[in-house]
């Protein structure tokens, strides 16, 4: 095996496919740059009960940015591709470590799996969210 391959090997990518639990929050760097904090749930089935797994996502391209301030909301269904990192700060004492999905500018990808035509103000597909979603507070973020 040549060393070329070898560097090829290593790859950290994550794709998610799920329901937005808010609204995008959309925020500014120190330098005016704009990015995305998302909450994202993706459901499964465990012996028979439907379990819910909650995401953390960071949006670091301003694009796409963008595309989610202006055609997302709250149970939006979105596709997401980006890398899985981990973050760990202290809390009263004790280390807390929080697994992050960041969508760079050039090695990430989105797309919006709402029916065409939805726009931001259309309830149906929060409606059908609300099945799954709980109470806001139980939101880890």
């Amino acid at each position: 095996m040549n060393f070329r391959m070898e560097r090829r090997t290593m790859h950290n990518q994550i794709t998610l496919i799920g329901n937005l639990g808010r609204d995008p929050e959309v925020k500014q760097t120190s330098k005016g740059g704009k990015y995305a904090l998302l909450s994202v749930a993706t459901h499964r089935k465990i012996k028979g009960e439907k379990q819910t797994d909650w995401h953390r996502v960071v949006c670091w391209d301003e694009k796409l940015a963008d595309v989610l301030e202006k055609y997302t909301k709250a149970g939006s269904k979105l596709m997401l591709q980006g890398r899985l990192t981990y973050r760990t700060w202290d809390k009263e004492g004790q280390t807390i470590k929080t697994a992050e999905i960041h969508l760079d500018r050039f090695e990430s990808r989105m797309e919006l799996l709402d029916a065409k035509g939805e726009s931001k103000s259309s309830h149906s597909e929060v409606e059908e969210f609300d099945e799954f979603n709980q109470d806001k507070e139980d939101i880890p973020f």
